[in-house]
C-alpha cells in the first residue's frame, strides 16, 4: 500500500496560520502530542516571527492550517533525506493527525 508523500516545508520557512494575522517561523515537523487522551501528530511546530521562542510555548499546526507562506525555508539534500524520514514514520506510526482547535481547547481549560 502506498501512501501519498507530504511534501512538508523546510525549516526556516515563515507563514501565516488561517485565522492569524502574525507570521510564524517553523521549527520542528512531524510532532506527536496529547490531546484528550489521544496521541496524535501535527505536521508543524512553530515560533513566533520575529521574537522567536519564548519561553517553551511552540505551536501547533498542519499544512491545511496554513493561509499564507511568506518565505521558504533552505533546502538541500539532507533536508531531502529528512523528508523521506518524516514520511515514514508518518506512515509507520499511524496516528491520527491532529486538531488545532481542540489542542486549543485542551490549552485553554489548563491555563
Amino acid at each position: 500500500m502506498t501512501t501519498e508523500k507530504i511534501a512538508f516545508l523546510p525549516l526556516g520557512s515563515i507563514c501565516i496560520v488561517k485565522g492569524n494575522t502574525k507570521k510564524v517561523m517553523i521549527i520542528a515537523r512531524g510532532l506527536a502530542t496529547v490531546i484528550q487522551q489521544e496521541t496524535v501528530y501535527f505536521d508543524y511546530g512553530a515560533c513566533l516571527y520575529p521574537e522567536g521562542m519564548m519561553g517553551d510555548s511552540l505551536l501547533y499546526f498542519n499544512k491545511e492550517d496554513i493561509a499564507k507562506v511568506v518565505h521558504n525555508g533552505f533546502e538541500d539534500e539532507d533536508n531531502e533525506l529528512m523528508l523521506d524520514n518524516l514520511n515514514m514514520w508518518v506512515e509507520q506510526a499511524n496516528l491520527p493527525k491532529g486538531d488545532v482547535y481542540a489542542l486549543n481547547k485542551q490549552n485553554q481549560k489548563t491555563t
